[in-house]
């Protein structure tokens, strides 16, 4: 078993309320995938939860793939209308049905994975030469801050977690045949507060203040 299975089968019931909790990270999350893959392409989710982002995209052919057989009747339910969306529940180490996508994206996957240089390794194999892959986590700075949100209930209870140093991640990224195309950061304000979206827009913009922020992304190519 690659990811908590067991766990996010327990909490698919209470998914998308914690999202709506929290709707202005997850709307971010949803911008940032957009700037890296276009609507109309063919597109993977791996770890796609109860389905937004994937739909958010406006995929040609979108793909959904989750551990948990919960949330991915969830997003079943929910996209019953959308013939462009399929929802599947499937583990990377058995997948055979990764190969011809140009836009995979992995959101808050990683830090939920066990054996995570297996994992990346499995998904360089069965990516094609060529194609895209976003990867976003949140930023192990912000774990004490995380940690606290969820005594409070104020987020979604994480459950069984290890988030990895970034040079970590990166290591293995291209011990795996990754190449790095691009690393950023996104949202040092994750919550919707007055002056939120102005400091959002500008801050990574400046290269000390950049690794600070909540969200980072990963643009990868094979």
């Amino acid at each position: 078993m690659t990811f908590s299975e067991d766990y996010f089968d327990a909490i698919a019931a209470q998914y998308d309320y914690w999202k709506k909790k929290n709707a202005y990270y997850h709307e971010n999350l949803k911008l940032l995938y957009g700037q890296f893959i276009p609507k109309g392409a063919r597109v993977l989710e791996i770890g796609c939860g109860t389905g937004d982002i994937l739909a958010r995209l406006e995929p040609k052919e979108g793909r959904g793939v989750d551990v948990s057989e919960e949330m991915v009747e969830i997003a079943r339910r929910k996209y019953a209308g959308k013939s462009n969306l399929q929802f599947e529940r499937e583990d990377i180490f058995e997948s055979t049905k990764m190969f011809g996508y140009p836009y995979i994206f992995l959101a808050d996957v990683l830090e939920h994975v066990g054996g995570l240089e297996k994992f990346v390794r499995q998904l360089a194999a069965r990516t094609d030469s060529g194609s895209t892959v976003v990867i976003s986590v949140a930023n192990p700075l912000w774990e004490p801050v995380l940690m606290l949100a969820e005594k409070l209930h104020m987020k979604m209870p994480e459950g069984p977690h290890t988030r990895d140093p970034i040079q970590e991640t990166e290591r293995i990224f291209r011990a795996s045949g990754f190449t790095i195309v691009e690393r950023g950061y996104r949202l040092l304000i994750p919550k919707k507060i007055p002056g939120a979206d102005w400091l959002n827009a500008r801050f990574h913009h400046f290269r000390f203040f950049a690794p600070l922020g909540f969200v980072i992304f990963w643009v990868l190519r094979r």
